[in-house]
């Protein structure tokens, strides 16, 4: 072999040892690197965890509180856990409310009690369970949520906002280029917030548009204008028109902007969400993307 073809080949050995990995984090248990799938929770987000409990609710309490919670909450989780005699038999989030709504959508509805909507199918994993292991279940799942048992008694929670956390904290070359192009949906203000539901239901997405403006909406934003209106009797609110509804406007990003610097600024947005020039990327498309890698 020529001295040309070795230096090429021992080249590229160096390139290939200096290239970064798709995905790495600093232990924090030992300060090393390590990647994403032999990373448990213990090593990248003990603090966090543990500072993070989960929002409890009880299964005396009714729909309206619920809504309203979930509501106050909406800047730290998006689920509420149903605890009796200590310990989860079920979770909550607007979805689950929406659902219901579809069934009765009177204010009666919300004085009913929230063991006929909530999601008796979650998972309970330990603090030393492999993250990429819980990423790609939640990836499947239609609301993306796990509870983390501390102790006996102690829970913590993990959702969307610390799958943000967690690629908050990555060393990668994943940008904004690297997400995919989605198809979203979009609505008029002539259209009902039966009409919004329906379409995100048929497109699986999170957020519709606004035609002809950068605003959407979303499950919780419907929720929150839905729970204003408990006292009103007599009324279809799935048939108010989305007049209604308060809109959000994502910040604009560069398609340059890496993973990091994206999850760091869905993070201090009550809905995580941002935009490029051509695409929405929202917080269940970061765990896609961790899912991927």
């Amino acid at each position: 072999m020529s001295e040309l073809a070795n230096l090429k080949i021992n080249l590229g050995k160096m390139l290939g040892k200096n290239k970064p990995k798709s995905l790495v984090f600093q232990s924090l248990l030992n300060g090393e690197d390590i990647t994403l799938d032999v990373c448990s929770f213990e090593e990248v987000l003990p603090y966090s965890l543990l500072s993070i409990p989960v929002s409890t609710i009880t299964p005396h309490d009714n729909v309206w509180i619920a809504s309203s919670m979930l509501s106050r909450i909406a800047d730290v989780t998006n689920n509420l856990v149903v605890i009796e005699d200590e310990f989860p038999i079920g979770t909550i989030s607007a979805l689950e409310i929406i659902e219901g709504l579809q069934k009765n959508p009177t204010s009666s509805f919300f004085s009913e009690s929230i063991i006929k909507i909530m999601n008796p199918d979650f998972y309970i994993d330990s603090r030393t369970v492999n993250i990429s292991a819980i990423l790609n279940r939640m990836g499947k799942s239609k609301n993306p949520f796990s509870i983390v048992q501390n102790d006996k008694t102690s829970f913590s929670q993990f959702s969307v906002r610390q799958v943000l956390e967690i690629g908050a904290l990555c060393k990668t070359n994943i940008d904004a280029s690297s997400f995919a192009q989605k198809r979203t949906p979009r609505f008029s203000r002539d259209n009902t917030i039966s009409d919004i539901i329906e379409k995100l239901r048929k497109d699986q997405t999170e957020f519709a548009l606004l035609e002809d403006e950068f605003t959407f909406v979303n499950y919780d934003i419907i929720l929150e204008k839905l729970k204003e209106l408990n006292n009103t009797p007599n009324e279809n609110l799935l048939s108010l028109s989305a007049s209604t509804l308060k809109t959000i406007t994502p910040m604009l990003i560069s398609d340059k902007l890496s993973l990091a610097e994206i999850c760091r600024i869905m993070l201090n947005a009550k809905h995580p969400c941002v935009m490029t020039q051509d695409k929405i990327i929202t917080a269940r498309d970061v765990l896609e993307v961790l899912c991927r890698e």
